[in-house]
């Protein structure tokens, strides 16, 4: 499979904690854990939108609202992209 060619708006870190990503919309999420991990979407009035597990070294790419906020149960790298 081919990369995307993405555009990075912010520097990459590693989030575990609720994070909106300043109301940016596209986020890149990269598992660099031994584990699995959890992660979910919530909405403004705290409602979980929806869960994904990430496996172990995978990358996965989670379209949101710019309100909704991403958690993740072990901190995962994460950083807001636009293609």
């Amino acid at each position: 499979m081919v990369s995307p060619i993405i555009r990075l708006l912010a520097a990459e870190a590693a989030v575990s904690a609720a994070n909106a990503f300043n109301g940016n919309k596209l986020i890149r999420i990269y598992n660099q854990n031994a584990t699995d991990v959890l992660i979910t979407i919530t909405n403004a009035s705290a409602a979980v939108v929806g869960t994904v597990t990430v496996r172990t070294g995978e990358t996965i790419f989670i379209n949101k609202a710019g309100t909704d906020t991403v958690t993740a149960a072990t901190a995962c790298r994460m950083v807001p992209v636009a293609f």
